[in-house]
């Protein structure tokens, strides 16, 4: 055969084998993501030759709720559905696994279980686990690792959608300053459980501080990251040189987020409602998929009412909270819709306690550094509940700056991580 005849054959090979892995979904590229595994909410973004993208699910929603229902026969929820689903079987609905990622089952862990509807376990190591006692799963207590690779996989699978192949292998990941070595191991582990290694882990504050770019911003060097998120409240305090950070120290409160202010303004609903339709059923008869957003006049259907509530009113002077009713009520038939109107004033009002306990880590980190108001050159806020308007009062007032929060603070983390995820 002439030498001419075997470069074209080897050509043709070539061209079939592209045609061939092109139709598989194979693009050429592999990808890296960035992703933020959130107490209350999950991100992933990628980087696409300096452009990154936050990405969303198949219902175009940036944000994936860290919530994993255990169903009869195996079946597993995650995210919107099975934030529904909690209003029916609240005991098999996890939600806030990552406060317990990696941790042993101690007295700390048994002083927390009460503000659960779920139930702690621990399994032969010690860990913290959650038992469930329906058929058909390969556990009788479902590990946070276990929560946390359901999450990563539905991640994965929105990343794989979004960018039209599935050569995503690798993830850059952010974790709290706070977590120890078990903590950070367990993070990996989930997931490694789904298929993604893990090259590089950062800290929450440096992700969110490379997400504006502060490492390229001149004349900056001290900056304190205000993470308000569903689980807890992280002050850190960053020293940037020669475009690096370095955490120098943090403060906080893990039993102080999001999810304390919706368990005030649950607890002031249901008391409402009660005024109008009686005695709140606990849990949902009826799963409601035709509409995502509209919850169950229950009360565990009573927490996404106020979730709900608190977001509107952190952008609007005031809200309607609203659920649909379960049952005939003197007033109201099965299927109605009641709402009770709520002002920002009055949110604050109510919720102001737990609002005055975010700003003693500022002094305590400050005082601890001997530093003063003066020597912070940017404020970053992070986590969904940094975006309440009484925060940004009292920081600007306090620090005479404006925080850097152009950057929705919910995906702040994952933009960060995916800038270093190539």
């Amino acid at each position: 055969m002439q030498l001419g005849s075997v470069v074209f054959a080897l050509g043709a090979l070539v061209a079939a084998i592209g045609v061939f892995l092109a139709r598989s979904g194979y693009t050429g590229k592999e990808h890296s993501v960035g992703i933020d595994l959130g107490t209350t909410y999950s991100v992933v973004a990628v980087n696409r030759k300096g452009n990154i993208s936050v990405i969303p699910d198949i219902q175009g929603e940036l944000l994936l709720p860290s919530i994993v229902a255990f169903k009869q026969a195996g079946e597993v929820l995650v995210g919107r559905e099975a934030r529904q689903y909690r209003s029916i079987d609240p005991e098999h609905t996890i939600f806030n696994a990552k406060r317990f990622i990696g941790r042993k089952f101690d007295q700390d862990v048994v002083l927390e279980a009460p503000h659960y509807e779920f139930a702690l376990g621990k399994d032969e190591n010690d860990t913290v686990c959650f038992p469930i006692t329906i058929q058909g799963h390969d556990t009788k207590c479902v590990s946070p690792i276990t929560v946390g690779y359901h999450i990563v996989a539905q991640l994965k699978s929105s990343a794989m959608a979004f960018l039209g192949h599935d050569q995503i292998y690798s993830a850059v990941i952010a974790v709290p300053a706070s977590f120890d070595q078990d903590q950070r191991a367990a993070t990996v582990e989930a997931f490694k459980k789904a298929g993604l290694k893990v090259s590089n882990v950062l800290v929450e504050p440096t992700a969110a501080a490379l997400a504006y770019g502060l490492d390229r911003k001149p004349n900056v060097h001290y900056v304190l990251v205000f993470d308000f998120g569903g689980g807890t409240l992280d002050v850190s305090l960053l020293y940037l040189q020669n475009g690096s950070f370095e955490v120098i120290d943090t403060a906080g409160d893990n039993h102080l987020g999001g999810e304390d202010l919706d368990d005030i303004l649950t607890s002031h609903l249901v008391e409402k409602f009660e005024t109008l339709l009686g005695k709140l059923p606990h849990a949902s008869s009826l799963l409601r998929t035709s509409d995502a957003s509209a919850f169950p006049c229950t009360v565990s259907g009573m927490r996404g009412v106020a979730e709900r509530l608190k977001r509107y009113l952190s952008n609007h002077d005031e809200g309607q909270a609203s659920c649909i009713v379960e049952v005939d009520t003197p007033n109201y038939k099965q299927g109605a819709e009641v709402a009770i109107s709520m002002t920002r004033t009055q949110w604050e009002s109510l919720v102001e306690p737990l609002l005055k306990r975010t700003i003693a880590p500022i002094a305590e980190i400050l005082d601890g550094n001997m530093m003063s108001v003066s020597d912070i050159d940017e404020i970053v806020l992070v986590g969904g509940s940094s975006r309440i308007p009484w925060l940004h009062r009292q920081l600007e007032l306090l620090f005479g700056l404006v925080p850097n929060s152009h950057i929705d603070p919910d995906v702040a983390v994952a933009v960060g991580a995916a800038r270093l995820a190539h």
